[in-house]
């Protein structure tokens, strides 16, 4: 086993080149034994010719296609057959050292190395671009010091309160009913239980409160957890996101689910034990949908309304996903009044944080761009090596002077998010096309010496 990996194109032509090496010493081998008989049938000529009293003339040299009458046509075959005759010599995998000698492999590795040196040389930052690092670095740093800390607790004063909030439910209700009352309300079944399993219309759920809000009866239930204090985020009803499914499948099924995705029956205002797997909360959900097609759009918007109240009052809504992976660092986050309205007020502004970051690096980027001179800076695409590493640079030394700075300062709300982000994006897009360019400039350097290579062996055969 070699020191390197092939893939099945690059076998292919190993065992090519393998081919054509062992065809060529072969060749050679017949050349040299031709010639070595050809010399030694001269020489007996020679002789042969003096002893009879002649003196051999020496015949002017001519090129192949003189002595040919005509230029020579080589005849070559397709790739296919080729490869199919080297298979057929070499049934098992052929690697580079079956090819080239050591000398080869020290004087491939040189000549790789030149390269590198070659492409180092030509991306090299000048004074110019060391200047555009420091002055980009600065604005970026500038940036994240001038931006808004995050993670700053509710203001209460700006939310409603509860009366509010239950005013505010109670007047949506009210237009939402006269907006459809020519919606039909009334139960299709005859007899108790067969209208309790039919469940509730459309009417009844816009009016009647949620039942993820169920707190009475929570503590017979061991494991839940469930008080006044932690009830929103402890179950996905009240989640900004997974409510949308969770907490419509709780209107309509008249159930509670908890952040570890176990449901509980919710009878007359109270939690009870009784529980619903997954699977089942979803059919009923399904059930109840199909039986009248009212009922989803009004439980849609008794979440929405539940959402409206909720959110915009002084305990708010958690954040959203946060307690179904980490429900301690959910609770722990929601107790200190951290809520949705803060992680959405924080979201807007790390995103404005790395707009900003974006932008200046577009600007560097034009900026840097004006100073492209064809003739002193040679190939585009070296120069935009160059341009990356501006930006790569001036990215990286602003936030890790963020990071620095938050950790001595040991003040969490100082990270630049936004900025980070951007910067990790710039090490995955910026090293992808520095990449991409060093192995175009190799393969152009490569291409070049077997163009040459090429020429010589062509001068070789149509002259001596």
């Amino acid at each position: 086993m070699g020191r390197y990996y092939y893939t099945d194109s690059e076998k292919k032509l190993n065992k090519v080149l393998k081919y054509q090496q062992d065809e060529l010493t072969e060749i050679n081998q017949q050349i040299a034994a031709l010639r070595s008989s050809c010399d030694a049938h001269i020489s007996e000529s020679e002789i042969l010719l003096k002893s009879l009293g002649y003196e051999p003339n020496q015949p002017a040299r001519k090129t192949i296609s003189e002595s040919l009458g005509t230029t020579p046509i080589i005849v070559s075959e397709s790739w296919e057959d080729i490869v199919q005759q080297a298979e057929e010599r070499y049934p098992y995998d052929v690697e580079l050292e079956d090819i080239l000698s050591q000398a080869e492999f020290e004087n491939a590795y040189r000549d790789l190395e030149n390269i590198n040196k070659e492409f180092r040389q030509s991306t090299k930052l000048d004074g110019v671009d060391l200047s555009m690092v420091i002055v980009a670095a600065a604005l970026q740093t500038l940036r994240w010091a001038l931006m808004p800390a995050i993670g700053a607790p509710i203001d209460k004063a700006s939310r409603m309160t509860s009366e509010e909030g239950d005013a505010l439910v109670k007047k949506l209700k009210k237009e939402f009913a006269e907006k459809h009352k020519d919606w039909p309300a009334e139960k299709k079944q005859q007899g108790r239980r067969l209208r309790k399993h039919e469940g509730k219309t459309w009417k009844e759920i816009i009016f009647s409160g949620v039942p993820y809000d169920a707190i009475k009866g929570s503590k017979k239930v061991l494991g839940t957890g469930l008080s006044g204090n932690t009830h929103r985020y402890r179950t996905l009803g009240h989640d900004p996101v997974l409510g949308w499914v969770f907490g419509t499948s709780n209107i309509l099924t008249d159930t509670l689910t908890l952040n570890n995705l176990t449901s509980y029956r919710v009878e007359k205002g109270a939690m009870t034990n009784k529980v619903l797997l997954l699977p089942q909360l979803f059919v009923e959900t399904s059930d109840q949908i199909q039986s009248d097609k009212y009922k989803l759009p009004a439980a849609v918007f008794r979440q929405a309304l539940h959402y409206k109240s909720d959110m915009y009052t002084k305990n708010g809504l958690p954040i959203p996903l946060l307690g179904v992976f980490n429900e301690a660092l959910a609770g722990k986050l929601y107790s200190s009044q951290y809520d949705f309205l803060c992680f959405v007020r924080d979201s807007k502004i790390e995103g404005i944080s790395a707009v900003l970051s974006i932008l200046i690096n577009m600007v560097i980027s034009l900026l840097h761009g004006l100073y492209y001179d064809e003739g002193s800076d040679g190939n585009r695409d070296l120069f935009e090596v160059r341009t990356r590493k501006i930006l790569l640079y001036s990215n990286t030394l602003a936030s890790t002077g963020n990071v620095a700075a938050t950790l001595i300062t040991k003040n969490a709300k100082m990270l630049d998010i936004g900025g980070l982000l951007v910067t990790i994006s710039r090490l995955y897009t910026d090293a992808r096309f520095i990449a991409r360019a060093k192995e175009e400039f190799i393969q152009g350097r490569l291409d070049d010496n077997l163009r040459q290579i090429a020429n010589d062996a062509d001068a070789l055969l149509y002259t001596f």
